[in-house]
């Protein structure tokens, strides 16, 4: 009875922050970061790191700065290509426009939206502008590129329209963009970080669907910032890897190594990281190459300001969910205990690095 009075808590909190753009504000005192370290698996530790990374690579305006927006969260559309394509941005309250933001764009499952995305993550909640783009549809369904029953859409031409039209219009620090997303979403990240990897600082996937389509001709020259979370009971997409849609798919382990071997890395170190009651193991590959201090050569995406690290959290019995969802994300055990979204903001504010800017031109509407 008072898990699901929490839960209903959480999400009616998460709902109503969602209405009137309230996100953000919270986080950005020193007692809420100090809160936030304590609660996220990698502690006090993770958040001095964050803002040494983050004061170590200064603020870089996009285009978009001076621009009025008003807060809130909204649906759009983008003309591409391939036709018209939605998706929903979060401005925070406290939005300025001379106040450049770090920017998180979130990708959702087979089957999902964005709307659906953004409320079990509570991604909106964070001191950014984030961004929940649809996949196209395909028999009913919407998904991304780099799976087997992907519509075929040109989805990471897709994002990179979208980025140009969010850096152009809103303020931006593109030193400071990132990409999460949970099973074909955290897929989607995987051929983003093979495709794109230039308009990004660093990657999260979330219990990722990775498909061979994923990862096909991907160039593991560059070092690149990598977090994945997976839960080891996870039924859809085994931790170990297995058979599905005709294909067969990589464990998470097997996934993340060549990024592990683009940054340089030849040792792991693991700990346990979870709250009293919670196995959840964090691996982070060390003696990496890529980023050492005084290497300025080597970060991600392969430009100059810090490290190139990789890291993976292991859930134990974890389903094929967001852990610490804030309302039902999937099938199997979700931990509370252990939250990914704060685990992918210390990941995402401990790994700045320069991005390149808008390319083109788009069309919102």
């Amino acid at each position: 009875m008072t898990k699901r009075i929490t839960t209903t808590l959480l999400a009616t909190a998460a709902s109503l922050a969602l209405l009137t753009g309230a996100t953000g504000t919270a986080m950005t005192s020193p007692a809420a970061a100090q809160s936030s370290a304590a609660q996220s698996p990698a502690g006090a530790e993770a958040s001095a790191g964050a803002q040494s990374s983050a004061g170590a690579v200064p603020a870089a305006p996009s285009a978009g700065c001076g621009t009025e927006q008003k807060p809130g969260n909204d649906e759009k559309t983008l003309t591409t290509a391939d036709g018209e394509r939605s998706y929903r941005i979060n401005i925070p309250r406290d939005y300025e426009i001379s106040t450049p933001l770090p920017l998180v764009i979130g990708f959702h499952g087979n089957g999902s939206d964005g709307a659906e995305f953004q409320n079990y993550t509570g991604l909106p909640t964070l001191p950014a502008i984030t961004v929940f783009p649809d996949g196209d549809l395909n028999d009913g369904k919407r998904s991304w590129q780099g799976a087997p029953y992907a519509s075929g859409a040109d989805d990471v031409a897709f994002v990179a329209d979208l980025l140009d039209s969010i850096e152009s219009e809103h303020c931006i620090d593109l030193n400071r963009v990132y990409a999460t997303g949970k099973s074909n979403g955290g897929g989607m990240v995987s051929v983003l970080a093979c495709n794109l990897r230039d308009r990004f600082s660093a990657f999260a996937p979330v219990a990722g669907a990775y498909y061979p389509q994923s990862t096909e001709g991907c160039d593991y020259s560059t070092p690149t910032p990598m977090l994945a979370i997976h839960g080891t009971g996870d039924a859809t997409m085994h931790y170990e890897g297995g058979h599905r849609q005709g294909e067969d798919y990589p464990g998470v382990r097997e996934w993340i190594q060549p990024w592990a071997e683009a940054s340089g890395c030849e040792k792991t170190k693991e700990r346990q990281v979870g709250r009293k009651g919670e196995d959840v193991v964090r691996t982070q590959w060390t003696q990496c190459s890529a980023g050492k201090e005084g290497d300025t050569q080597s970060h991600s995406p392969g430009k100059s300001g810090g490290s190139a690290e990789v890291e993976l959290y292991s859930v134990a019995d974890g389903g094929h969910v967001w852990p610490g969802e804030v309302v039902y994300s999937g099938g199997g055990y979700a931990t509370k205990g252990f939250s990914a979204t704060d685990t992918i903001w210390d990941f995402f504010t401990s790994h700045p690095g320069t991005t390149d800017g808008p390319t083109q031109t788009s069309t919102q509407k």
